[in-house]
């Protein structure tokens, strides 16, 4: 991949996954993203704001207040043309603004991670007839478009015969892939899907079940004069109705503003007002001044940040889990990271638990991780723990059998006393002499804990003999190094702290973009015959329960054959004013920024 392109993708990591996840899971018909490279920013512990009454709940009888919700913004969307906005590279600020605004079939569920009814009126699954795979998806009664009409099954035929005919790309073409074949209407409440074979999970649901819906009432004149994408992108997208939560009503320079759309339901903010500020520090001092309830941003506050907000009374910190993993990466294709014993060494003695305490992390033993409970399995986990996590002594000795096996020698063993592991002298690898390692990271002002756990790699390593460097430069330089080859086609670095953002928590999909043999974004040169046909197998189930067990296998395999280390899940650090806004429910996986401001929790704090 060339260089440009993977910083491209390094840069928009926080910009693309994470937004789209938001919209994912406030249930705005957004699909799972691609998988990128780094995610939230670090965790602390969470102090989260009192309980107040709702607005609803202590207003005026006669006269309910108002609530307008102001959230803080670095940015404004790059357009306004919803089919642009999903045909299109994405950031985080058209994600926040635009995905509110269109609802699907599906939305996926907060609290459980898994898909439920949102315009359609009750789930269903593909069954095979006469004519070949279909499902015929009933639309619910209650749902308008925020200008009054009804949702009607023909909104989504719209949608779809808009984008085959002009060939969208972007997130249309994973919301509409070749293997739908059609979708239409059979009358204004049912819709048909059909499709050239048994729909994978990836299709069905959350495929067509999670893709946007458009009004065709109002775009269809327009599109109709449409040849082309570029045709379509340039169509005035102002008045366009919305058929999620919220229908955006202004777009000046320094406020947007977006009103609840009455034919979603639901308890909802009259209006959302997103104030834009041209920094970081500006949108802060905003926070602090009270002139925004709060802000939103992919990677959450640095802990500096979260200090200062933290001490002012009137402001509340919280942390929430993001879907995201910190991890060791080896070159499997440089000595000694091409050694099982030598990454089994590492995972033996990397006391993972007590770091993630020092820098209030929390400790991951898998790529997945815990808090995604629709997913997860407490007992696989434990037994993959279990693999590396043991009393100190009975791990060294694992460690040296193993090593030992693979043609290590000392002149003085690394020995366990009562001070400590003593580091190993004279270490020779099948009689030579080892080279030094580096250890590469992104810099505190990246994210601080990084250069902690690269710190502590190294010093582990270097227990058994090795010479390690932590190596901290920029992250463009790190994502250059672990993930482009040099003109010889070979990877550039020993190891390195890495993070990923892991796509869309309804159906976790980055096992074979950092995993499956060649591709681009496998960046330990990890490659198993073993592992891609379980990844065929995971990529083509059609069920939930299938999937599950099939994840768990690759789990186990990837703990088996280590070419990454799991750390440390993500956590996002945020902060809103307490005295103005009260969060109902637990914010939960993705926190304030991951539901788009937490706009259907979120109640104005009043007094009574």
């Amino acid at each position: 991949m060339p260089d440009k392109l993977i910083r491209t993708l390094g840069a928009s990591v926080i910009l693309i996954a994470l937004a789209v996840m938001a919209a994912i899971q406030i249930g705005f018909g957004e699909p799972s993203p691609p998988v990128e490279i780094v995610d939230a920013a670090p965790g602390t512990s969470s102090t989260v704001g009192p309980t107040l009454e709702s607005a609803s709940e202590s207003a005026p009888s006669s006269a309910p207040a108002s609530f307008t919700y102001r959230i803080g913004l670095q940015g404004a969307p790059s357009t306004y043309n919803f089919w642009e906005y999903f045909g299109s590279p994405q950031t985080v600020w058209d994600a926040y603004v635009l995905g509110p605004t269109k609802g699907s079939l599906y939305r996926l569920e907060s609290s459980t991670q898994s898909l439920v009814p949102e315009l359609a009126s009750e789930q269903v699954s593909p069954t095979w007839g006469d004519a070949g795979w279909h499902v015929v998806v009933p639309i619910g009664d209650d749902h308008s478009w925020s200008d009054g009409v009804p949702v009607t099954a023909y909104d989504f035929e719209f949608t779809f015969d808009t984008v085959r005919r002009l060939d969208l790309g972007g997130q249309w073409l994973a919301v509409f892939p070749d293997v739908v074949d059609d979708v239409s209407a059979i009358d204004e409440k049912t819709l048909d899907v059909s499709f050239s074979e048994r729909p994978s999970l990836e299709v069905w649901p959350y495929g067509v079940g999670t893709a946007p819906v458009l009004a065709a009432h109002f775009w269809e004149q327009s599109v109709g004069t449409a040849s082309d994408s570029t045709d379509l992108y340039e169509l005035d997208p102002d008045g366009d109705p919305a058929s999620g939560p919220l229908e955006l009503v202004d777009t000046s320079s320094e406020v947007l503003a977006s009103r609840a759309n009455p034919g979603y339901g639901g308890d909802l903010p009259d209006t959302v007002e997103y104030k834009i500020f041209p920094s970081e520090g500006e949108l802060v001092e905003a926070l602090e001044s009270g002139a925004i309830d709060t802000l939103i941003s992919p990677k959450g506050l640095t802990p500096s940040q979260s200090a200062s907000l933290s001490a002012r009374p009137e402001v509340a910190t919280v942390a929430s889990p993001g879907f995201g993993i910190r991890y060791l990466s080896f070159n499997l294709e440089r000595a000694p990271m091409d050694d099982l014993e030598f990454r089994r060494a590492v995972a033996l003695l990397l006391d993972r638990d007590a770091l993630g305490n020092e820098v209030d992390a929390e400790p991951a033993s898998t790529l997945l991780p815990k808090d995604l409970a629709a997913w997860f399995d407490e007992g696989i986990a434990t037994e993959i723990e279990d693999l590396h996590e043991k009393e100190p002594a009975e791990a060294l000795e694992e460690a040296l059998t193993g090593l030992r096996s693979a043609g290590y020698s000392w002149d003085v063993e690394p020995e366990m006393t009562e001070d400590g592991l003593r580091a190993g002298s004279g270490l020779e690898i099948d009689g030579r002499g080892p080279a030094t390692l580096t250890v590469l990271t992104a810099g505190d002002s990246y994210e601080p804990s990084r250069n902690a756990y690269a710190q502590r790699v190294a010093e582990t390593i270097a227990l058994l003999g090795f010479e390690v460097i932590p190596v901290v430069t920029d992250f463009d330089t790190v994502v250059d190094l672990t993930f482009t080859p040099n003109d010889e086609g070979d990877l550039q670095y020993d190891m390195a702290l890495l993070g990923w953002s892991l796509g869309n928590p309804g159906l976790p999909s980055f096992y074979a973009d950092l995993f499956r043999s060649g591709s681009a974004n496998n960046n330990t040169g990890y490659a198993s015959d073993e592992f891609d046909a379980l990844l065929d197998l995971y990529e083509a189930a059609n069920d939930v329960e299938t999937a599950q067990i099939v994840l768990w296998e690759m789990e186990r395999m990837l703990a088996d054959d280590l070419p990454i280390l799991p750390l440390y899940s993500s956590r996002v650090i945020e902060a809103y004013r307490s005295d103005s806004i009260v969060f109902e429910t637990e914010l939960g996986l993705g926190g304030i920024q991951g539901t788009s401001g937490g706009i259907q929790i979120v109640s104005k704090v009043t007094d009574g």
